[in-house]
């Protein structure tokens, strides 16, 4: 090879490799310089992350398949199915309540609804705004309103969770049946209000001790009819408005 052609072609190969390096580089700074304030009109997207300065989740938006899964005590939970919407999580990373919606036609059966949901600390959701429908063959169930319960102070899914595994273990069904109800007793969630339109389909307000029991409903019925009810703690029911 003649020697001139050879230099030329070794300068050339340095050039590009330096050129291609000076560009990395340069590409590379830009992404560190300060905050980027970017404007779309419009964006089409399955998933987004919203972070905090640190770089921890605050909220992702999402469609059901790429979905969190759900994030507590430092840790996140295992891959399971969970609606579209939008899923919060406190500075702490622990998901603290989201919004979410669904809606499917099979065999016949149409479920649909919407649920905003507010968490209690380090457990599942205490304050609920839902819109449950189902119809199946003719009949409905519909659930609208919003949802009130409570936890134990210092209560934690994580923790209770462990402790159903265990009794799950039991092998004598009756054991393990009334151990489970014992523990839901003690340590999960109790009603406390509902305002709405429930099940039944009586619309009002229905109120429980911090036992999850019914002591109080003031609604009017599926007939069109008011009531006052109250009922006492053996389960007595006295409604002020009824005629004799």
């Amino acid at each position: 090879m003649d020697k001139q052609l050879e230099k030329k072609i070794n300068f050339l190969t340095g050039y590009a490799i330096v050129s291609t390096l000076v560009f990395s580089v340069v590409l590379l700074s830009s992404f560190g310089k300060g905050d980027k304030n970017e404007s779309f009109d419009e964006i089409t997207i399955k998933k987004i992350n919203l972070v905090g300065e640190d770089g921890s989740l605050r909220m992702v938006l999402s469609n059901e398949t790429r979905q969190h899964s759900g994030r507590m005590n430092g840790k996140d939970y295992p891959k399971r199915d969970r609606p579209a919407g939008m899923i919060f999580f406190n500075n702490e990373g622990d998901e603290c309540g989201g919004l979410v919606f669904a809606g499917k036609t099979k065999e016949n059966k149409i479920s649909s609804g919407m649920s905003f949901t507010m968490d209690n600390y380090h457990d599942d959701q205490v304050i609920q705004i839902l819109n449950s429908e189902e119809y199946n063959n003719g009949k409905s169930n519909i659930q609208r309103g919003l949802i009130i319960n409570e936890y134990p102070i210092g209560s934690n899914i994580d923790t209770r969770n462990a402790k159903y595994a265990e009794l799950e273990k039991i092998e004598d069904e009756k054991i393990r049946t009334q151990k489970i109800e014992e523990l839901k007793a003690k340590e999960g969630s109790k009603r406390r209000l509902f305002i709405g339109r429930n099940k039944a389909n009586n619309s009002g307000m229905f109120l429980y001790d911090s036992e999850g029991n019914p002591r109080m409903k003031i609604y009017v019925d599926e007939k069109g009819d008011p009531r006052i009810e109250t009922i006492d703690k053996n389960g007595n029911m006295k409604n002020f408005l009824e005629t004799k």
